[in-house]
């Protein structure tokens, strides 16, 4: 009997050591383990001093990435690739559809910083400077003077960079086909759309008010300078994706009428960069206090 409760004993403790020891193993494991990426994005200067190669645009792809031939391709550093090799073949490809992206490798405007989008921060310069262009383009489309705008932060896609604005550039930044529309609203209804903005966790861009929103809970909202009357009806400009459930936004719920259009938000931007490059302003946006949110 006595070596018996030895033995169990003995069973206990070593259980309880290879407890101590898979419990220690997987801390070590989980200590170890890599934690997700954090990626940020940047324009860099192409180096191409290997092969030669320059940075493409639209006026110089015959000569960019160099020459082919029936017999291969020579890079323009000046080497030589028979057809059978993968770097013809690969340069092939890149040519042939640079070709076909050349309209939209032009300058189209120049900016004057790296403006970033970011859904924690309600008051930045690229959403501000997008939603103040789509409320003086829909100003003058639907022939009504827009009181408020509104789009959203998931819409825009990458920064704006410093310098040269390329076609390419407004088009990655904007590549969903959100169209613009045109809303009639009572001030009541505006005001319960400031309620639902302030409960979620992104304040989307807005344009034409002010708002102040504390622990999730609208605080005070001016639109035009003025507290919204709620029988007044309001213009409001956005786009079809806002309309019914993008973003859990329902403001075509809210609306009295919705004017849609056929224009994009991207065509907006870019018509929009076109004309400031042709007289010669620089982009520039700054955030101005129009959306402050407090814990």
């Amino acid at each position: 009997m006595e070596n018996n409760a030895k033995n169990k004993n003995k069973e206990i403790w070593y259980i309880a050591w290879a407890l101590i020891i898979v419990g220690a193993l997987v801390a070590t494991t989980q200590a170890m383990k890599p934690k997700g990426l954090e990626i940020t994005w940047r324009r860099v200067a192409m180096d191409g001093h290997f092969s030669g190669v320059k940075p493409l645009s639209a006026n110089n792809l015959d000569v960019a990435l160099g020459t082919f031939s029936d017999s291969g391709y020579v890079a323009p550093a000046g080497k030589f690739y028979a057809k059978d090799t993968p770097m013809y073949a690969e340069a092939s490809l890149v040519l042939e559809a640079q070709s076909k992206m050349a309209e939209k490798k032009k300058v189209i405007g120049h900016s004057a910083r790296v403006m970033s989008n970011d859904r924690d921060n309600p008051d930045l310069p690229l959403g501000n400077l997008f939603v103040d262009v789509m409320r003086a383009y829909a100003s003058k489309y639907f022939k009504q003077p827009m009181d408020f705008a509104i789009t959203n932060f998931g819409g825009i896609r990458v920064p704006m960079p410093e310098g040269e604005i390329l076609q390419d550039d407004i088009e990655s930044m904007l590549p969903f086909k959100n169209y613009l529309c045109f809303v009639k609203m009572k001030g009541e209804n505006l005001t319960k759309l400031f309620e639902q903005l302030s409960g979620t966790t992104a304040f989307q861009p807005i344009s034409g008010a002010t708002v102040r929103v504390k622990d999730h809970k609208l605080e005070s909202a001016l639109v035009g300078g003025k507290p919204i009357d709620p029988k007044k009806e309001y213009n409001v400009a956005t786009i079809d994706f806002l309309l019914d459930g993008g973003d859990q936004l329902r403001i075509g719920a809210l609306a009295d009428k919705v004017t849609l259009s056929h224009v994009l938000l991207k065509e907006i931007m870019l018509d929009y960069v076109k004309d400031c490059e042709a007289k010669g302003i620089v982009i520039d946006s700054q955030p101005d206090g129009r959306v402050v949110m407090e814990d």
